[in-house]
């Protein structure tokens, strides 16, 4: 038998249908919620309460703005209202104001009140940020390949005299300056080196390895300077499996990070070199006793030239980020008044 889809619907289609209609939004993985035209909470899915951080018993009924004071003259604000007003959909993004989350939100409006839906896109932000990171070292590489040749040739021709000047008798009362001049040279022919090792896209040789043989390999030179400072390096070491990577540049990122962590800490500190297994990821963690990375720096700590050293180049950071890039790697830190800890986490 055909049914006339035209047909009115009986008020067990109607509940079904509203009852099937509420499911869908209140299981949602998007966060949304539901505004009458006072702007008040009617509806409030699973999602959203939790990223509201607010039970909906406290919400329901009540106007966003007297529930969420925050959002008064924010973007949020203006765009629920604009939506409203022009009935006309609105999409932006925003940061929350009470858990400082980004998300992109669409703002739906009908005649009684608007929808709104929300996604987190915090990871995408990162990822996001990361591709200009990168896009930044890439052109800075690349301006380093382009000019390096016709730097290094001069500076190779001066260096060579002021080296035959050393040798001169008649100049022996300005050996200290061409001493000092040779020492400035071979400064700048560090720096440029450091600025190819930025440029490269692709490690020399991946190989499998395992990150604590390069620690315990590479810990009688760093324990050397830590004892000469009065200082300390413990290491942590748990069982790890081994992963493909870079043997030398892991070497570099090393040195670099646990001389940065000597530099900041002050005498009888320690450095601890930590290895274990979490979600999935190989991690090598390096912890200071330092003061922490200064505030007004901390965001832009893996820029090149960017320190807070009085002679840092502000390539080393820079360098290990590439690195980590290169062997399928992440760099995340936490840093405080009472040290710094970097995590290299390596995917398998």
């Amino acid at each position: 038998m055909h049914t006339n889809s035209n047909l009115p619907l009986n008020e067990d289609d109607k509940l079904i249908n509203h009852v099937d209609l509420y499911e869908v939004f209140n299981n949602m993985a998007e966060g949304c919620y539901y505004l009458n035209s006072k702007m008040e909470f009617v509806f409030i899915n699973k999602a959203a309460e939790a990223m509201i951080e607010k039970p909906k018993e406290e919400l329901m009924g009540i106007c966003m703005w007297n529930a969420l004071p925050n959002y008064i003259n924010t973007d949020i604000y203006f765009y629920y209202n604009k939506a409203y007003n022009d009935q006309k959909i609105q999409s932006f993004e925003a940061m929350t104001e009470y858990s400082h989350i980004a998300y992109e939100i669409k703002v739906i409006p009908d005649q009684n009140g608007i929808l709104a839906i929300f996604s987190d896109i915090s990871e995408k932000k990162v990822q996001e940020e990361e591709q200009r990171y990168y896009e930044k070292l890439k052109i800075i590489g690349e301006m380093a390949a382009g000019v390096a040749h016709e730097i290094r040739n001069p500076l190779t021709t001066v260096k060579g005299f002021l080296q035959l000047g050393l040798q001169n008798k008649t100049f022996e009362s300005y050996s200290q300056i061409f001493e000092l001049m040779i020492d400035e040279i071979n400064r700048v022919n560090t720096i440029i080196t450091e600025f190819l090792d930025i440029a490269k896209k692709k490690p020399n040789k991946l190989e499998e390895c395992n990150l604590n043989k390069i620690i315990n390999t590479i810990y009688p030179l760093l324990e050397t300077r830590a004892l000469k400072e009065d200082k300390m390096i413990i290491r942590e070491l748990n069982d790890i499996p081994n992963i493909m990577i870079d043997q030398n540049e892991i070497r570099q990122l090393l040195l670099n990070m646990v001389n940065n962590s000597l530099d900041a800490m002050g005498v009888r500190k320690i450095v601890s070199i930590h290895t274990y297994v979490e979600d999935d990821k190989i991690v090598m963690s390096i912890k200071d006793e330092g003061s922490g990375i200064p505030p007004d720096i901390i965001e832009r700590i893996s820029t090149p030239f960017v320190t807070s050293k009085e002679n840092g180049t502000g390539l080393g950071l820079a360098i290990c980020f590439a690195i980590a890039k290169r062997n399928n790697a992440t760099i995340d830190f936490t840093s405080s008044e009472e040290g710094t800890i970097f995590n290299i986490r390596f995917s398998r």
